[in-house]
């Protein structure tokens, strides 16, 4: 009975359209698991960084912890100019210097601290920023451009409900201010050019529930996931940062090994942008030995693969991901208490 009304939520989305900031830099979720896991760290629980994906596994994990984490992806060196010309500063050099590339990138730098109780957490992020660029026409070079900065905040709260069930609900509130513009190349050298880069702000709350079937008495202990994710409202309309929720379902095992803990999962993602079954299909897997703990996902779309290096409370680690016309290095440095 609670799968059956649960599924019914879950697959109903409201649809949405138009030019979007990539889902892994605006879901919420632990920088780390959305880079090298995607969608699929919805469904495993064995990276224990930050917050969980999906907010029912608080009560499944019963054990209190708290961590901070720094986040620094690739093309850092261009995320000083992407500030100054967020912020109003920008001048002709910085703006020649960020658009020096000629192709597409994305950047990233946050920080963030999490607490994490028997059945419920909060996680608070002081200072992040985004920038994304994508290059089309090299005859006429045009521009998507996306430079955001960001305070948000989120807490969960979870329950042991019966039979294996867990349920529970993530509450997240998001300040952004960003600027987001499609132009020509040269716009962006011309004398009139502070019209490109004029900042909004935005601010989105959305209310997320999850769900789990956990096993955990049973051989390769066995479970189904589930959540409504991305659902909520916005002080006004966006493409960049749209109200677009989108449906998850995935099911993981933990076959036995000799040395280490395995687990393997398969994560459903539907949204407005599915056009297919097969982009909405992601596998993963994560391996922990000793203090490695190595993962990696793939999708119709990217491939990910990751390690975590933990010793005492310090954790380090390095993620690689790869699109189509896109590619990029990111560095987790973290402690846990």
């Amino acid at each position: 009975m609670h799968l059956r009304i649960l599924f019914l939520i879950f697959f109903f989305c409201v649809l949405a359209n138009g030019e979007t900031l990539p889902a892994t830099l605006r879901d919420g979720s632990t920088r780390f698991l959305s880079r090298s896991l995607g969608s699929a760290c919805y469904t495993l629980d064995s990276v224990e960084r930050g917050l969980p994906c999906n907010p029912a596994a608080v009560a499944k994990a019963r054990r209190p912890r708290f961590d901070a984490d720094l986040f620094m992806g690739s093309r850092m060196e261009y995320l000083k100019d992407a500030e100054e010309i967020l912020r109003g500063e920008s001048h002709e050099g910085a703006v020649a210097r960020f658009f020096s590339h000629r192709e597409s990138m994305e950047a990233d730098f946050s920080i963030e601290a999490s607490f994490q109780a028997a059945t419920w957490g909060v996680s608070f992020e002081p200072y992040r920023l985004v920038a994304v660029s994508r290059f089309e026409n090299p005859a006429l070079p045009m521009v998507d451009l996306v430079i955001a900065e960001e305070q948000s905040v989120k807490g969960q709260v979870a329950s042991y409900m019966q039979d294996n069930f867990y349920a529970g609900v993530q509450a997240r509130y998001t300040h952004v201010r960003f600027i987001g513009q499609y132009f020509a190349l040269s716009e962006a050298f011309a004398g009139d050019s502070e019209h490109l880069f004029s900042a909004q702000t935005q601010e989105l709350f959305y209310l997320e529930p999850g769900f789990l079937y956990a096993w955990e008495e049973v051989t390769w202990q066995p479970q189904i996931s589930g959540m409504l994710a991305h659902w909520g409202v916005s002080s006004q309309k966006s493409e960049q940062y749209p109200i677009q929720p989108e449906a998850l379902l995935g099911v993981s095992v933990k076959p036995a090994v000799p040395l280490g803990l395995l687990e393997l999962g398969v994560q459903l993602q539907v949204n407005a942008q599915t056009e297919n079954a097969r982009e909405a299909v992601r596998a993963a897997a994560a391996y922990r030995l000793g203090i490695l703990h190595a993962v990696a996902s793939t999708s119709e779309r990217d491939h990910a693969a990751g390690f975590l290096i933990s010793y005492k409370s310090f954790t380090g680690g390095l993620s690689y991901w790869t699109e189509k016309d896109n590619r990029g290095v990111f560095m987790q440095l973290g402690a846990t208490l």
